[in-house]
């Protein structure tokens, strides 16, 4: 396998720190983090995975380093995702379905449940939320280098390609729109370009575990290349094969239950590569119920607390 434990774990790392920027900076130190804790941990991250050149890592840790503030960070933020009429908003489906709370994030909080996770009741923003599923994929990352470490292949890549068709349907389309929107916005009012950088290493990091996922992945469509002009319109993968619509068994309680919609889909993608589908087959009262869900809310910055 081209991935090591280590090195899933190092890609969940960054997909958590991202995560945590795209919270509201609320608190001091939160800015903090921002300012001190991530341009150390971007450095020391980056140095292993290259998701960035190293001028461009340079420029954004100097950026993040000179932050002047606490209020500066939480005004410019406010004013880009807040304050009402917001000019971007983080909801990644806004960008993909013209509007909040339609199939993208439905298709996104389905993915959660499936892996047996519901958003904390403490978060009160989408299941779409940039942040929140920034943090999901770092839990897949890390649930796949458990996986590996146990010795279990096919049950990591099984995890790695639900991480796949997410970031090709929904991260990347998303986040390409989602900073032309930024960018537009801090050129109107103003603002520093700090968050239009942090979207566009959210791009790039996505891409990066995209791309290495795909070596394994031979079968699956991937788009290629960083920010550019392109809409998600552009950015096509390969159909859904055709799923099978009888029952299986649900792997928690052996209850038979019928998958259907994107859930069979995936399966039969899964199945089509030869990977195990276990993790998949939950029925949904063991979904819904006490079997398993915990929650899932963004962690704070590693070394934050």
């Amino acid at each position: 396998m081209a991935f090591s434990p280590q090195q899933l774990a190092t890609r969940a790392e960054l997909q958590l720190c991202l995560a945590r920027c795209f919270l509201p900076p609320r608190e001091a130190v939160d800015f903090l983090a921002l300012r001190v804790d991530l341009p150390s941990d971007l450095r020391e991250l980056n140095a292993e995975l290259a998701v960035l050149g190293d001028a461009e890592a340079d420029e954004l840790c100097a950026a993040l380093a000179t932050l002047p503030n606490h209020a500066h960070l939480l005004t410019t933020y406010s004013r880009l995702f807040l304050a009402p009429p917001a000019p971007a908003l983080l909801s990644l489906g806004f960008y993909l379905d013209g509007g909040l709370m339609g199939g993208t994030c439905q298709a996104i909080e389905r993915l959660y449940q499936r892996h047996g996770l519901q958003r904390d009741a403490a978060f009160r923003d989408t299941a779409d939320h940039l942040a929140l599923y920034l943090q999901f994929m770092g839990w897949l990352m890390a649930r796949a280098a458990d996986e590996l470490n146990e010795g279990r292949e096919q049950d990591a890549l099984a995890l790695l390609a639900d991480a796949h068709q997410s970031i090709v349907c929904h991260g990347l389309p998303a986040l390409q729109r989602l900073h032309s929107q930024i960018v537009k916005a801090q050129d109107t009012l103003q603002l520093e370009p700090i968050y239009a950088r942090l979207c566009s290493l959210a791009h790039a990091a996505l891409a990066a575990d995209a791309h290495a996922i795909q070596a394994l992945l031979p079968h699956a469509a991937l788009p290629t290349g960083r920010l550019d002009r392109r809409t998600s319109a552009t950015l096509e993968t390969t159909p859904l094969p055709a799923a099978n619509d009888g029952p299986c068994a649900c792997s928690a309680c052996s209850k038979p239950f019928v998958a259907s919609g994107d859930l069979a889909g995936m399966i039969a993608i899964l199945e089509a590569q030869g990977l195990s589908t276990d993790h998949m087959r939950i029925c949904p009262d063991c979904r819904s119920g006490a079997m398993g869900m915990t929650p899932l809310s963004p962690p704070p910055m590693r070394k934050a607390i």
